[in-house]
């Protein structure tokens, strides 16, 4: 049982389904809160405001959005000497933090589940002085996230990420970059490079043997070429639970920090958002937020 809760939601989402969503969650998770307060977003900025502002005044921070309005929050909740827990409802497109946490996708599901959450310290990744929670990324991704059509996204979903990404891999040209990590220099070339802390990319498992959300250690991917052989090893790995022994054309390795350099400045999209450019200072700070988190058989 939570004394006060602070639900934040996405205002420039459809009426009706906000209204529908706010009905179904709040009558979903009365029986565990006492106080709820509803906030809701009108413009860019006003839910990492939410967070820094009002969180340390409640017990609970719901989140009910997609990956957008998450990476928000976090960059909010992240400035504070100790966050409340926090609870994701997902209601956005891919919500691949939700899924790294075992989220149900639905949301009478997920409040039905509510009291079988547990609370993990999450690592937290920052980026020239912003914080994500699932992922950073340069080259290809940045283009398919730029790509993807507002209509067609409407419509279909997630699978508009994917088409994005095939127009994107017609056009991809690799840059040469610099990565300095503590095991060593590295330069060559790649069509993007991704540094995940969480398992779920535009709703596809990355999920590594290796890869924990409080290890304190980023997975980097680095993607040489794009092409057939990328979309094979995308396919192999969303239709497998194991990482495939070999990837080709893909390197990996994990690290709790490292620098890029790119020749030619290339925008970085952090949580699937994209206002910052390299060269890009990056490291994961262990167990840096409380977020509710599901059994794997939810």
């Amino acid at each position: 049982m939570y004394n006060k809760a602070m639900l934040i939601y996405n205002g420039s989402a459809g009426s009706n389904d906000i209204k529908a969503s706010l009905a179904e969650a709040v009558e979903g998770l009365e029986s565990y809160i006492n106080e709820l307060t509803l906030m809701k977003t009108l413009k860019k900025g006003d839910a990492e405001t939410f967070c820094l502002e009002r969180a340390a005044q409640f017990d609970l921070i719901i989140i009910m959005g997609g990956d957008g309005t998450v990476h928000e929050c976090v960059n909010g909740l992240i400035k504070l000497k100790e966050s409340p827990p926090i609870f994701i409802l997902p209601t956005g497109t891919c919500n691949d933090f939700a899924r790294s946490l075992h989220i149900p996708l639905k949301i009478d599901a997920a409040c039905e589940a509510f009291e079988e959450a547990k609370i993990i310290q999450s690592d937290i990744g920052t980026v020239n002085g912003r914080a994500f929670s699932n992922f950073f990324g340069v080259g290809l991704i940045t283009k398919a996230s730029e790509g993807t059509n507002d209509d067609l996204k409407q419509s279909i979903g997630k699978f508009s990420y994917f088409v994005s990404a095939l127009q994107s891999m017609q056009q991809a040209a690799p840059f040469s970059y610099t990565l300095k990590t503590k095991e060593g220099v590295e330069n060559d070339e790649a069509v993007m490079i991704l540094a995940m802390n969480g398992h779920s990319l535009g709703t596809t498992s990355l999920y590594h043997e290796k890869s924990s959300l409080t290890d304190g250690f980023l997975d980097i991917y680095l993607i040489r070429e794009a092409g057939l052989s990328l979309l094979k090893n995308l396919f192999n790995k969303a239709t497998s639970p194991t990482f495939p022994d070999e990837m080709e054309g893909i390197d990996f390795i994990q690290t709790s920090s490292f620098e890029l350099e790119i020749e030619q400045k290339e925008e970085i999209d952090i949580d699937g958002e994209i206002y910052l450019e390299t060269p890009a200072s990056v490291r994961i700070d262990q167990k840096s937020l409380p977020f509710l988190s599901f059994p794997i058989n939810q």
